[in-house]
Formats: structure tokens, C-alpha cells, sequence
């Protein structure tokens, strides 16, 4: 890709921020004609600005759809999105994803009623960070309004339990708030997320609206803190194990120490995390976390090649999960864990269970939605699955798995035979994630049925490179795709030259 020129450079930028920017303002505040804009546009991007802008458009509105809360409607989000023509916008929405904005939002909403009302109560015996929520500061009449945002936050952030909500003077984390009224019936609210030991500040983040429902604004306004909370604790967390000394961990901190390496995918670092994690369950029985973790590790061993007896290892998966799944404690990232160690397991009932507890426990929760696109891959329904995975990836952008989305949405391409497709997403998922060199067995193949013989070859090439002794059976077993599937990529990789 050519280096694009520094007025279209900040253009992009400035239109990623507010793509509600006319193409004059553009051309004004990058100091160049609006003719010259257009002109480098379409040279080195390909499109014209108005064409980059409404596709910003597109993506704004739909990541507001995929976050709307209860009771919202398309014409309110396509307004704060600054859509004025939604009948003509709605056509290219249609054309652009494949459904209506209605059917999108209803989507959610339906995501939304499967939450069941759970006791927010976590197990005094599992250790777990304190994150204590202060009181905001309301400045202005329309701003006193929302007196129980706190309690919002704090009740939302319950759900995770990952973290616990406590007293200031236990709390490892704290989160306070400002809501401000600007004289025209608006208001903005300001958030800071402060890791206490270190005084600095982990996360900011702020919001304008209108005060229209109160209780509606509040419960937007906690989720989308909750889910930031959740990310930005995990990742400090992570850190903090990590310079801790390693004899002085407890199983909390074993756990934190293990993810990274787990999420990596490959033999060295797996082994590694399954070290710490056999340290934290010996710490910590009663803690399904590190089991949960634990049994997604051998599963995932098992099935990409990562150890010497695969069957043995997704068995040993499938054994920790059922003795994680008796101590757990309404955790949805846990239920998908699970979810994902009997999807490989093929045990697909109990992964199913697993799953629809997740989503049941939280609609939002990102790795639930990515295993219900695996099971939906591996019982051959590509346009289902595709589905869960555009939403896993709409909820959560900067997730550690979303590379797991992308290899998704390109197995289902290769299910239904759309090759060309499959292969472009599955060098996308190795982009985001490029210890995934497992991913060349259906990559390669891919690009043998596409018939692009020259990029099949080299993708072979990094697969044999990595594991030089695979063979087309151990591929047929590796994964719980359908015989059709299985068939073709054998196929595939037959034709560039893999054993039996």
C-alpha cells in the first residue's frame, strides 16, 4: 500500500473522530482545495472522501446498534450518529451487512432479555480485585438527576466477576466521575478509572447525551463503563503479576500470569501457562477460573498440533471442564471457556449449555458469542456463525481472541465453498495474531481450491515449516468441522503435496 499523502492522512483521522465532517471543513483544516482532496483520495485510497465518510458512518451506526441498550429505537441512534436520510442510509446499511438496522437492533435486544438476574454476590473464598466506585460529582440542576449512577456502576460491575466492588480503604482500583450540565438540556460526563498503589490514572473515558430517560441513561452509561472497567483491570492485573515475584503469587495473580501466555496459542507458552495454572488450583480448588483456564488450554493443545497426543490432551480439557463447571459461580467468561474445551471435546450438548448460560448471564460477553459461532461452524450453519462472530467483534474491538473471529468468519466462507473469501479472512486472522500458523492447514487449502497456485505454495510452506511431520489425518482430526469440510481442505493440501 502506497504512503499516503499528509493531507489525506489527517483527513482519515479527522474523519475516523467525527465522520460527520463535510468534505469543505476537511479540505479547509488540511490546508488543501477540496479538488486536490478528492483528487489524493481517490489515487491513494481508492475512494472518494464522501465515500470514505459514509462508510464511517456505516460503521458508527452499527457499532452503536450492536450496543444499544433497552427500549432504544433506529431513528434516535441514527441521529446521535448524524444520520439525516435513513431511508437511503438504511439501503446501504442493508447492502453493506446484510439486514435491516431493525433487525440488528432487535438482535440485541433479544441478546439483552436472555440475561437472567443473577445474584451479585461473589464467593468471599476467591480473591478477586477491589474496585471501589465514588460518588460522581453532579454539577447543575439536569445533572443532580442522576443521583444513583454510582449505584448503577457498582451493580453492573457486580456481573463481572473478574473483579469485586468494596470500600475505598480495600479497593486496588478506583472510579470517579463527574457529570456535568452545558446549558442546553445536555449532559457530559467524565470518568477516570485510578490504580491506587501507582496513583496513576488506567482508564478515562467521557460521554454526552440527552437526559431523556434517566434510568435509561444511567444503565447505558454503567454498561459501557463496566465494560471498559473490565478490560482496563484485566490488562493491569496482568501487568502486575507479572513484575511480581513469582514466589509470592497468590492464585489470582497465578491466573493473571497464565493469560497471556494461554492466549498466545503456542506449545512453549502453553505449557508455561499450565504450569501456573496447576499452581493456582492447588491454591485455590474452589476457583473455577483457573480450571476453566486450564481445560481451554488442553483443549486447544489438542486441537492445533501444540503437543504429541491430542486425543489425550482435549480428554484431559473435557475432564477439567466438568469439575470447573460444578464450582462456578455464574462467570460467563468461564461458561465459555467451558463452552470452548467441550466444543473440542465434540461434546457439543454440554458446549451448547455452556454457552447459553454465557449469553444468559451476560448478552454482551464477547468470548460467549465467539464459541456460539464456533458450535454454529461445526454443525455447518456458515451464515449463523458468521453472524455470532460480526457481533463478538463488534462488542469487543480490542479483544485478545478477536483473531479467533476472523479464522471463524473464514471457515465459514470455506464451508459454503467461497474460497477466495475464506482465504482473504484467513490471513487476516494470522495478521492479528501471527503465532496462529496453525491456520495455514486451511489457508493453504484455500488458496489451492481458489486456484491461486503461487500463494497456496507459500502458505504450505510456513505451515510444513512449523509443523514439519503433519500429516492430512492428523488434520481430519484435529478439529470438529463437517465431513464436507474435513474433505475439501484434505483435498487441498493433498494437491500441495501432504502425507496421508
Amino acid at each position: 500500500m502506497p504512503m499516503l499523502p499528509r493531507d489525506v492522512k489527517k483527513a482519515v483521522a479527522l474523519l475516523g473522530a467525527d465522520p460527520e465532517r463535510s468534505i469543505d471543513e476537511l479540505a479547509a483544516a488540511c490546508g488543501v482545495a477540496r479538488r486536490t482532496l478528492e483528487k489524493h483520495f481517490r489515487r491513494f485510497v481508492g475512494r472518494s472522501p464522501s465515500e470514505v465518510r459514509h462508510a464511517l458512518l456505516l460503521e458508527r451506526f452499527r457499532h452503536e446498534l450492536l450496543r444499544a441498550q433497552p427500549k432504544s429505537n433506529v431513528t434516535k441512534i441514527a441521529m446521535l450518529c448524524g444520520v439525516h436520510h435513513l431511508g437511503r442510509f438504511a439501503a446501504a446499511y442493508r447492502k453493506c451487512y446484510g439486514e435491516s438496522p431493525s433487525v440488528t437492533l432487535r438482535r440485541r435486544c433479544a441478546a439483552l432479555e436472555r440475561q437472567e438476574t443473577v445474584p451479585a454476590v461473589l464467593s468471599p473464598t476467591l480473591d478477586r480485585p477491589v474496585v471501589a466506585v465514588h460518588s460522581f460529582e453532579l454539577i447543575g440542576a439536569r445533572a443532580h438527576r442522576l443521583i444513583t449512577i454510582a449505584d448503577e456502576i457498582a451493580i453492573v460491575l457486580l456481573r463481572d466477576r473478574w473483579l469485586s466492588v468494596g470500600p475505598p480503604r480495600h479497593a486496588r482500583y478506583h472510579l470517579r466521575g463527574k457529570v456535568r450540565e452545558d446549558g442546553a438540556r445536555r449532559l457530559r460526563i467524565l470518568v477516570m478509572l485510578t490504580d491506587a498503589a501507582s496513583a496513576r490514572h488506567i482508564w478515562a473515558d467521557r460521554w454526552e447525551g440527552e437526559l431523556d430517560d434517566v434510568f435509561a441513561f444511567e444503565q447505558n452509561v454503567a454498561i459501557r463503563v463496566a465494560s471498559a472497567i473490565g478490560s482496563s483491570v484485566r490488562s493491569a492485573e496482568i501487568q502486575r503479576a507479572s513484575h511480581a515475584d513469582p514466589a509470592q503469587l497468590g492464585a489470582w495473580e497465578l491466573t493473571m500470569r497464565a493469560l497471556p501466555r494461554a492466549l498466545l496459542i503456542q506449545p512453549a507458552a502453553q505449557a508455561e501457562a499450565l504450569e501456573l495454572l496447576e499452581r493456582a488450583m492447588d491454591l485455590a480448588p474452589q476457583d473455577a477460573l483457573p480450571m476453566a483456564l486450564a481445560a481451554w488450554c488442553h483443549a486447544q493443545r489438542g486441537s492445533h498440533h501444540l503437543g504429541p497426543q491430542p486425543d489425550a490432551e482435549k480428554q484431559a480439557g473435557r475432564e477439567l471442564a466438568l469439575r470447573a463447571s460444578r464450582l462456578n459461580a455464574c462467570d460467563p467468561k468461564v461458561e465459555a471457556l467451558l463452552a470452548a474445551a467441550h466444543t473440542l471435546a465434540q461434546d457439543f450438548e454440554a458446549a451448547s449449555t455452556h454457552c447459553d448460560r454465557a449469553l444468559a448471564l451476560d448478552g454482551a460477553c464477547v468470548w460467549g458469542w465467539n464459541r456460539s459461532g464456533m458450535l454454529h461452524l461445526y454443525h455447518g450453519r456458515a451464515t449463523d456463525a458468521i453472524e455470532c462472530f460480526q457481533f463478538a467483534r463488534a462488542l469487543g474491538p480490542d479483544d485478545p481472541l478477536n483473531f479467533f473471529c476472523s479464522i471463524g468468519i473464514g471457515s465459514a466462507h470455506f464451508e459454503v465453498g467461497r474460497y477466495e473469501e475464506a482465504a482473504r479472512w484467513f490471513t487476516r486472522g494470522i495478521a492479528e495474531h501471527p503465532p496462529a500458523l496453525w491456520v495455514n492447514r486451511f489457508r493453504a487449502a484455500a488458496f489451492a481450491l481458489a486456484g491461486r497456485k503461487q500463494e497456496a505454495r507459500q502458505s504450505f510452506a510456513e505451515l510444513t515449516c512449523a509443523y514439519p511431520d503433519l500429516t492430512i489425518g492428523q488434520v481430519r482430526r484435529a478439529l470438529p468441522h463437517t465431513p464436507g469440510f474435513c474433505d475439501r481442505a484434505c483435498e487441498g493440501l493433498a494437491s500441495l503435496g501432504m502425507h496421508p
